[in-house]
Parts: structure tokens; sequence; C-alpha cells
């Protein structure tokens, strides 16, 4: 593309440097036979301190060309730069409502119906709203296009919930028969201190762990598969990961995303409390319990001044958000979704009110 080409498109090129996130979201894609363009800007961001604008159109991402990219490459391709995101970007995108060199009492005439909401038509609904299974098959931990409300993890589970149960062994305890017990490692008659787990009676240098062969006549212990184990040991084999630190659950283990973390690991990026079970939102790659995510990345619809919830039906015209059935003519509330509209003052009318005062 030549100079002149590029000044009469107003391209231009930015280059964030990391770390992620890099405070701005997309919407589009060839999948959606739209192109990329620049959905929101978080203030204060890095886009927003580069000079990206909303509306802006996706020229490329790290030098390959994102017209030919659909929602989740473009996606994939901006996780994917860690320490520096280049991208080269159009200021003539295409807008809903394109404005004009009029006179100031005159409408602008659109000459395209107003964007269809959201969830019209396959065409023009994003796959988080559309496919159910979205968050399953695009991991939500790694995409910055996941708007929808999370069920409450589960509970976390207590350690004395695990499939195990650690048990204690008895020293000495009392026997009414007056038998002499046998030990259950070398089955022979045990005179003396000895230990009862497991319904059976021990020598208590032979009662041992299977991995460390530490004495387990004063502690816990687990059985796990016919084996023995001393906590520590049981611990390092069948304690699930943290998805978070990568270390060891030994305590309370928090189950969401299909993963596993310490309690204390699995946090909301702003105020930094554990969300344990309550409901929650992802954006970048970060969980934002519901409070911080409404008051952080929340959108509201223009007409109503109502937060739009994940799920409704809204469209998007004059640069602003809209439940669709508040995207209605200022003076007659006809509704305009679909159709050929004015604007004046940023506010929307019919053919029939386009030259009535506002």
């Amino acid at each position: 593309m030549s100079a002149d080409q590029k000044e009469a498109m107003n391209i231009y090129s930015v280059t964030l440097n990391g770390p992620a996130p890099w405070g701005f979201r997309l919407q589009g894609g060839k999948d959606f036979n739209m192109p990329l363009t620049v959905s929101r800007l978080t203030p204060g961001g890095k886009a927003a301190q580069a000079g990206v604008g909303v509306g802006d159109w996706l020229v490329s991402i790290s030098d390959a060309n994102a017209e030919e990219m659909t929602h989740v490459e473009a996606q994939n391709k901006i996780r994917a730069a860690s320490d520096s995101l280049a991208l080269t970007l159009s200021s003539h995108g295409v807008t809903p409502c394109p404005a004009k060199s009029k006179p100031a009492d005159k409408p602008d005439e659109v000459e395209v119906p107003a964007e269809a909401p959201m969830n019209s038509g396959p065409a023009c609904r994003p796959p988080w709203v559309t496919d159910s299974g979205f968050a399953d098959r695009y991991h939500p931990d790694k995409t910055s296009t996941v708007v929808t409300q999370h069920q409450k993890p589960v509970q976390p589970t207590p350690m004395q919930n695990r499939s195990s149960i650690m048990q204690a062994a008895q020293q000495n305890p009392a026997d009414s028969s007056g038998r002499t017990p046998l030990c259950a490692a070398c089955n022979k008659i045990i005179r003396g201190r000895y230990v009862v787990a497991l319904g059976r009676s021990w020598h208590p240098e032979e009662f041992t762990c299977c991995q460390c062969k530490r004495m387990l006549d004063e502690g816990g212990f687990f059985e796990e598969k016919g084996s023995i184990y001393c906590t520590k040991c049981y611990d390092n084999r069948y304690s699930p990961n943290c998805a978070k630190c990568k270390k060891k659950i030994t305590g309370e283990i928090m189950h969401a995303l299909k993963m596993t973390y310490h309690v204390q690991c699995f946090l909301c990026a702003a105020c930094k409390m554990p969300i344990r079970n309550q409901a929650f939102y992802m954006e970048e790659g970060e969980p934002y319990c519901e409070r911080d995510y409404e008051k952080m990345f929340g959108t509201k619809c223009h007409g109503c001044d109502f937060k739009i919830d994940a799920g409704d039906r809204f469209l998007e015209a004059l640069g602003y958000s809209w439940h669709d059935t508040c995207f209605v003519c200022a003076i007659c509330q006809i509704n305009l979704e679909g159709k050929t509209f004015y604007s004046k003052k940023d506010k929307p009318l019919c053919k029939s009110h386009a030259f009535s005062p506002v």
C-alpha cells in the first residue's frame, strides 16, 4: 500500500508495550462479515494513551493481515503478544451513523439501517451470546471477549470432605475379649504396646507410611487404594495443583473454570478479595467480582441509562449502545431497529420527524 493510500485511509501504527492487558476490546471479524474494530477502551489504558480510538478499524495485528481474521483468531493473535503489541489501524472504520457536514439545525440522514441487535441473527451475533458452549471450547481464562456471567463456583471443598478421610490410630485400646492381638503386617502376636487402625492391630514400628516409612502411631494418616500414607506424602501424591500458583492444595480446594485453586489464589483482579462461591466475570484473562466488573466494564443503555446485562438484546448506533426496545424516535417513540433513521444532537429521529425541533 502506497503512502498516499495510507494517508487517504488515515492509517496509523502504534506499538503497545507489555505486559497485558492492552486496554481495548474488539468487535466484528471475518466470521461476522464485519471488519475488526475497537469497540471499547479502558480509560487510561495502554491503547487509549497511544491514541487508539473507539470505532477504529484494525488493518494488521503484529504484521499479520487482520482483514482475513475471525474474531477468535484476532483475540489469539493479541494474546500471543506478551511483551509488545504492534497494531496498524484505520480511523475510517464503518460507523452506524456517520456525521456529515450540514447546517446545525438539519438532521444527519443515515443511508443504512441501524445495526441489528446482537442476538437478532447468526450473522451479527457474537459467539459468546449465540453459543452456550463457547466458553468451554475457547477457555474463558484466555479470552477478553467473554461477557457472560459465570455461575457461582462450587463451594470450596473442606479437607474433611475429600475422597479419603484422615484417620488416627488408637494406642492400646481396651479389649474386653481378652484375646492376644496379632499384627496385621507380620501376623505375629503383639506383646506390649500396639496400635489399632483400619479395624486391625499393628506393632507401632510396622504401622508406617508406604512412601516415607515414617511411623504413624501418632498423628493422622490416609488410606488410598489399600495403601497407607502420612498426611505429607498423601498431599504430595493426591492433592490437586493450584492453577494459579502451581503448588499443591492441602487445605480448602476452590473449583472454578474447570480447574482447582487455593481459595486465596482465586481473587477479584480489582479488589483482591477471594471470590469463593460468588458469581464472577472474566475480562482479559482475569476474574472480577460482580460489583467491580459492573463498575469497571459495565455498559449502559444510552436510552434508559440502565446497564445492558449479559444476554440482553442490544444494538450500537450513534456511537452508543442501546437496548433494542430503547432505540426509538425521540419525538414519536416509534422503534427504529433495522430502519433508516436520522440524528440530531445525538438523538435518533424517524423519517417523519427528521426536521422536527428536538
